[in-house]
Order: structure tokens, then C-alpha cells, then sequence
């Protein structure tokens, strides 16, 4: 979530905190609801396990459905649905217990509606029952409230039944949630899935990426899938809805399934660009790595060099891009600290202190820097080509295809890890490219071409390489200029 003053009471006087309830937007609440219903008209009863002020319901009424709601709090006044104060993930426990003869629970609804809830209570709520959440979601796991909501969802359906929710879209992308993504491909078929923009929740102090997520429980039911890229702002999603302004694909151009890609869902991806991800990464050509964990920065870690402490430690160069300097400096022993310290952990010990490009782990942009020699870095990733290929490399990592590479395609959250940069596909580069992406770079280490000339330089010779349109590098170029509104 975004950093908004705490007051966060709703017009009902509840704390959003307490329930990470945020209330669905009318135009959005009808639009779920009305597909819902034109995908089945005669369906009879409908769920929305975290109802909160009931704003995804009235159609379902009008309709004459038999209207059936839980959450964890009584947000107002209940006009549409025979509500009980339960908690669904409680619920779901109870029914998964109840099972005996079946490993199936087949709900009897034909409508499954929900905005699950994102943030807050859920970090304490999934400590402390963690134990019990692993065993009621051992391939799914227990990240966050939002993933275990839509995977329960998605096990309680009967065959034919539909959902529709609006979420969270780190589900698309994140590596740690390839089980719901595995879950969503193996059970459901995929409607549509249409990015919501970043300012959708803002007037309720909640800065949120989201999407609109409506499935059918079985494969027997998948036809094209209804897409939509992320828009620029909430008026701009309206305007999409109500006049089904949607690309169309087929399912199999939805995932990024190709060798070690955990199946990312992929939005409005050009054939041309999926394809470049059939070539080899960065990963299987480089060391790509993290490094030291201290377990305990404020200990071992120093802001400036001082005795003991003169050893550059780099993290994380967030926005900086080519070169940087250190986030910090080590205990001049980390190597002997971390055989006694358990938590002092010091990975791929034989890259440690080698010249190598250290990339950003946090923050929208990606960036890549130069890491000298004789310097240590954290959990971040951190690439090891050889001498005559570094320079052509951090310039390649920090172009622009990249930025899209790995804020459009492989990760939609905030945090960059070393497995989502391994994926990083490298393209064919003559010898003369390499040199002059290798110049670029040194010129602009040595601080006598500024660095965003010196990517537009960048961007021009892959640009020519790979002789993409120009549509597709407008498309590219948008996209890496406007990444608030864009990722």
C-alpha cells in the first residue's frame, strides 16, 4: 500500500486497516456483475465472500438471485444478501474438514462475486495460523489474504459455476504465486482479465495495482480471452467497459510458459516480443546471484567507511542507473563472521568481491550499475559476465526492451529478485553492436555522456538489431517513460 495519512475510517466508521476492506467502484462492481449474468442468465444463487458494504450485490437482486454473504465485519446495512459475520478462509477450513467420501466441495452457487481483501490484518492473521493455512493451502501457500480468497474461491465451485473478482494483479507475475496461477490454468477457463489503472482506489487512500479477473469453473468453457493493457487513469477504464473496447487471444498467448518461466499471465504482449523470450537469459549464460544477509544491518553495517567497516556494500541502486555508489560498508570480516553468526549468511562466496553489474531490487524502474571489484553486495541481484562482455551487458540491461522485459512481462510487483532477472532473455548482438553498446557504456562511466542520451543511444542500436516496428518500439518507449502508470 502507498504511504497515505492513517486515517482510514469508512462512512460506516470502520477501519479499513482492520478488515483491508476497500469499496469497489459502481461502475466496476456492475461491470463483473453483468458479465456474470450475461455469461449465465439462469443461474440461481450468489456468493461474495468478503462483501463489505454489499456494492457487488444489487445486480444479482435485480435479477431476483438468491443472495448469499460473509465477511469478517458488519459493514452496513444488509439489503441484498443473507449475510453471516464469518470468515470465509474459516468457512473454507470447515468445509474442506467436512469432506469424507469426496475431495471435491462443489458449493451449490452459480456465481461466485468478490473484491478480496489486500492488505493489513492479513499479515497478522497469516502468522499467527500460519501452521493450520499451510495444510489448507499446501500448493497454493499462504503469501497474502488476496491469493488464498480467489484459490479457496476457485476449489468451493461446481463445475460451470462463475467468478468474478477484482484483485490484486501480483498474481499475474510473481513467482510465488505460480501455484493459483497453476491452479487458475488447470481448473478454470479464463473470460477476461483487464488491468485496472493505478489510480482506481486512490480516493480511498489506497494505492493498489488491480485487476478484473472473470473465470468459469472447468476447461471445457475456454474461448478467447477478453484482454485489456493497463489504462491511464479510472476514467479511461470506464470508458473501456462500457464500450468492451478488448483485445482478444487465445489462452495459450496469455502465458509465459517457455523453459524455467514459473507461467506468468501476460497482457497485450506482441508475438515478436514473446518470442525473443525463446532465446537464452541472462541466467543461463552469466552468474546471476545474490549475496550477503547480515541478519542484523544496524550491526554489521556502516553508512560511511570507518575502522573496521571498509568494505562497499551495494543493495540496491534503485533509479541510478550504470553507475552508483555504495549503500553502505561491511564489517572488514564478514567471511569469518558468517561461520559463527548463523543468521550472517554469505551466498556464492567465489563471486564475492569480483567486478560484476549490480541491479536494483525495489522500486518501479529497473536499473543496472557497475559493481567494482573488491566489493561485496546483498540480496539483490547481482550479474557476472566476463571482462569482454560487461560493458555491452549494462548497457543492454539498462535499455529500454529490458525496463519492458522486466516490469511489462516477467514482475508486476515492487521487489526485482535475482529469478526474475535470470529470465531475462539476451538477444543476438554482432560484434559491432556489442562494441558500440560497450562504448556507450564507458563513456558514460567516465562521465563524458549523460546517461539518458546515452540510453536513447542504446535503445537505437537494439532498436536496429532486432528491426522491431515502430509501433511496437512506441509501444516500448510509452511504456519505460510512464511506468507509474504503465506497470
Amino acid at each position: 500500500m502507498g504511504r497515505f495519512d492513517k486515517v482510514l475510517v469508512n462512512n460506516n466508521g470502520i477501519d479499513r486497516r482492520d478488515s483491508g476492506y476497500y469499496s469497489t467502484p459502481d461502475f466496476v462492481a456492475n461491470y463483473i456483475s453483468n458479465e456474470l449474468l450475461a455469461l449465465n442468465p439462469s443461474g440461481k444463487k450468489a456468493l461474495d465472500p468478503a462483501v463489505g458494504d454489499e456494492e457487488l450485490l444489487s445486480n444479482f437482486f435485480i435479477h431476483g438471485k438468491e443472495i448469499d454473504s460473509l465477511d469478517i465485519i458488519e459493514h452496513g446495512n444488509i439489503r441484498y444478501s443473507n449475510f453471516i459475520k464469518k470468515d470465509f478462509i474459516e468457512f473454507y477450513g470447515e468445509k474442506k474438514q467436512s469432506l469424507f467420501f469426496s475431495s471435491e466441495i462443489n458449493l451449490e452457487y452459480d456465481y461466485y462475486i468478490a473484491n478480496p481483501p489486500y492488505n493489513c490484518h492479513e499479515v497478522n492473521f497469516i502468522r499467527d495460523n500460519k501452521a493450520q493455512l499451510k495444510k489448507l493451502f499446501p500448493k497454493v501457500g499462504v503469501h497474502n489474504m488476496y491469493s488464498m480468497f480467489l484459490s479457496a474461491i476457485i476449489d468451493c465451485a461446481k463445475d460451470g459455476a462463475l467468478i468474478g473478482v477484482i484483485i490484486s494483479d501480483s498474481f499475474l507475475t510473481a513467482t510465488m504465486h505460480s501455484g493459483l496461477r497453476q491452479q487458475i490454468l488447470n481448473e478454470c477457463s479464463i473470460h477476461q482479465l483487464i488491468l485496472c489503472p493505478s489510480d482506481l482506489f486512490w480516493s480511498q487512500k489506497a494505492d493498489v495495482r488491480t485487476c478484473i479477473l472473470i473465470l468459469q469453473k472447468g476447461k471445457q468453457y475456454q474461448n478467447e480471452v477478453r484482454i485489456s493493457n493497463r489504462p491511464k487513469n479510472a476514467g479511461d477504464l470506464e470508458e473501456i467497459l462500457n464500450s468492451k473496447l478488448f483485445k482478444t487471444t487465445d489462452i495459450k498467448n496469455l502465458v509465459l510458459g517457455y523453459k524455467k518461466t514459473a507461467n506468468q499471465f501476460i497482457i497485450d504482449v506482441e508475438e515478436e516480443i514473446v518470442d525473443l523470450f525463446k532465446r537464452p537469459r541472462i541466467g543461463e549464460t552469466f552468474d546471476c546471484v545474490t549475496g550477503i544477509s547480515t541478519g542484523n544491518d544496524k550491526k554489521y553495517l556502516s553508512k560511511d567507511s570507518r575502522n573496521g567497516f571498509n568494505v562497499p556494500f551495494y543493495k540496491n541502486p534503485g533509479s541510478r542507473k550504470f553507475r552508483t555508489t555504495p549503500d553502505a560498508y561491511i564489517i572488514n570480516d564478514f567471511m569469518q563472521e558468517s561461520l559463527i553468526v548463523k543468521d550472517f549468511m554469505v551466498r556464492n562466496k567465489g563471486l564475492i568481491l569480483k567486478e560484476g553489474i549490480t541491479c536494483s531490487s525495489m522500486g518501479l524502474p529497473f536499473s543496472a550499475c557497475y559493481l567494482p571489484e573488491n566489493s561485496t553486495f546483498g540480496v539483490n541481484a547481482n550479474i557476472f559476465p566476463t571482462k569482454e562482455d560487461l560493458l555491452w551487458l549494462l548497457s543492454y540491461l539498462n535499455s529500454h526492451l529490458v525496463t519492458y522485459f522486466v516490469r511489462g512481462i516477467l514482475i508486476r510487483s515492487n521487489m526485482v529478485t535475482s529469478g526474475y532477472i535470470s529470465q531475462i532473455p539476451i538477444i543476438d548482438l554482432s560484434s559491432d553492436d556489442k562494441n558500440d553498446l560497450g562504448n556507450i557504456s564507458g563513456l558514460i562511466l567516465d562521465g563524458t555522456l549523460e546517461i539518458d542520451k546515452g540510453i536513447s543511444q542504446i535503445n537505437s542500436v537494439i532498436y536496429r538489431n532486432l528491426n522491431l516496428s515502430q509501433t511496437l518500439i512506441d509501444k516500448v518507449e510509452d511504456f519505460a517513460l510512464n511506468l507509474t502508470k504503465r506497470v
